[in-house]
């Protein structure tokens, strides 16, 4: 196995699984570490407590059978997914090939909108880039960018992971997987995930009928238009649950749930623990 990792602070307390793994909000965007793994060994990475940050994971080479809730699917070369916070993850690497895959984790004050905005999709849909396009570029200024022990460092590495996502996002731009036909709807879902949301007035978006709308949201993102809806609500939740201490009721508003019964009923199904409990683990 060859392993590069890069670390923009230590934590000493935190060395397994999260490793690197933190909140911040000094600017839009603030990368915690990145690194690139390539292996023909066989691994499997499991994570039910899912990150405080984001976790951007790109496929250069080989493939990982990554699994959800009801859904198993492989990442390939050329896809890559955006974990949010607080969100399980599991993937599995496979003896008999070569994996080749980029990493950064990061976090910042404006991570949601600006991944909304340049209309990338969160896990468990996967983005599909058309070409490489110079995105291993990206990457590895990054990682030199590490190295550079200065009090500039810090305020680089936030504008480069800004040039890696928009560069991302601009592969996406020719895809032929029906993402075009969503793409104002799920601009809107991505930043407006808390407010209430209906089938149809996402699918007048894009000028598609109910049952088109259901079947290209589902082909996209591997889930229909409300479980996706649910799946954002669910993974801001626990965040604000581990960073605030607003109440359950107050948090629940905050994400879209007018009756708190109803939101505690919901978290409970998907996070496996009431909020309240959430929040003392």
């Amino acid at each position: 196995m060859r392993s590069m990792n890069y670390h923009a602070f230590a934590d000493a307390e935190n060395q397994r699984m999260n490793r690197c793994s933190r909140v911040s909000r000094e600017r839009p965007l603030v990368v915690n570490c990145a690194g690139n793994i390539q292996t023909a060994a066989p691994f499997v990475t499991d994570n039910g407590e899912g990150r405080l940050d984001y976790y951007l994971l790109y496929v250069v080479q080989g493939k990982l059978e990554m699994g959800v809730p009801c859904n198993v699917f492989c990442l390939r070369e050329g896809e890559f997914v955006l974990i949010p916070p607080h969100t399980p993850y599991r993937y599995v690497h496979r003896e008999g090939e070569v994996l080749d895959y980029f990493y950064v984790h990061f976090t910042g004050g404006q991570v949601e909108e600006i991944l909304g905005s340049y209309g990338l999709l969160l896990y468990p849909a996967v983005n599909r880039t058309r070409e490489e396009g110079g995105i291993g570029i990206r990457f590895r200024q990054l990682f030199d960018a590490f190295s550079m022990r200065d009090r500039v460092r810090d305020f680089e590495l936030s504008a480069l992971m800004d040039r890696l996502l928009i560069r991302l996002a601009r592969q996406l731009a020719g895809r032929d997987d029906g993402y075009h036909q969503l793409e104002t709807s799920l601009k809107y879902i991505n930043v407006s995930y808390h407010k209430e949301l209906k089938v149809p007035e996402l699918a007048g978006m894009e000028n598609l009928s109910v049952s088109r709308y259901n079947d290209v949201f589902r082909k996209v993102t591997g889930v229909s238009p409300m479980e996706y809806v649910t799946q954002l609500r669910i993974s801001a939740a626990c965040e604000l649950l581990g960073s605030t201490s607003l109440s359950v009721k107050e948090i629940g508003l905050l994400v879209g749930y007018r009756d708190s019964h109803f939101f505690s009923r919901i978290f409970k199904k998907r996070v496996g623990t009431s909020p309240t409990e959430y929040r003392k683990v």
